[in-house]
């Protein structure tokens, strides 16, 4: 009996977890992962979005992406948790209240962050949210602060219908 409970408590856990802990994938996001991040969507229209844990504005619109992202699944979402050598649980926690089920993310891993800001745009200083949306044809939009949900709603579906 006890092992019954133990079973069903497990199964009602992974149902009621939209994050698949299991398959999620935490890399350190240091000075080059950015153009690795960029080299690896060649021909494919993705989403990078830089977020932080204390950043009302960026938990809103992780909230936003999760709340439309699984209509437009041709459209991969990176993110990228800005808070150095944020710990996994901490991580995984943001991403299952924000429903969002992505396979891997990133969480800066550099002592000193600017390095990092400098080496995805030399313009940036740390604000967030900062999303980076890139095209089928690699052409790159940076959009600073929240994004309207209307705007995001209009990129994500011409993207979807090329």
């Amino acid at each position: 009996m006890m092992k019954l409970r133990l079973f069903l408590f497990g199964l009602i856990l992974l149902i009621c977890n939209p994050v698949n802990a299991g398959n999620l994938s935490i890399k350190p996001f240091i000075k080059g992962s950015f153009t690795e991040i960029k080299n690896q969507h060649t021909n494919q229209p993705f989403i990078v979005v830089f977020w932080s844990e204390s950043c009302s504005y960026c938990m809103k619109e992780l909230a936003m992406f999760g709340k439309l992202y699984k209509q437009f699944p041709n459209v991969e979402l990176i993110t990228v948790a800005t808070d150095s050598f944020l710990d996994e649980k901490t991580v995984k926690d943001v991403l299952r209240r924000s429903q969002l089920d992505v396979e891997k993310t990133w969480v800066f891993a550099e002592q000193f962050p600017e390095r990092i800001y400098a080496d995805v745009n030399k313009r940036w200083r740390g604000e967030l949210p900062v999303t980076h949306f890139f095209s089928r044809d690699h052409q790159e939009i940076r959009h600073m602060g929240i994004i309207n949900e209307q705007e995001l709603l209009e990129w994500l579906s011409e993207q979807s219908s090329q």
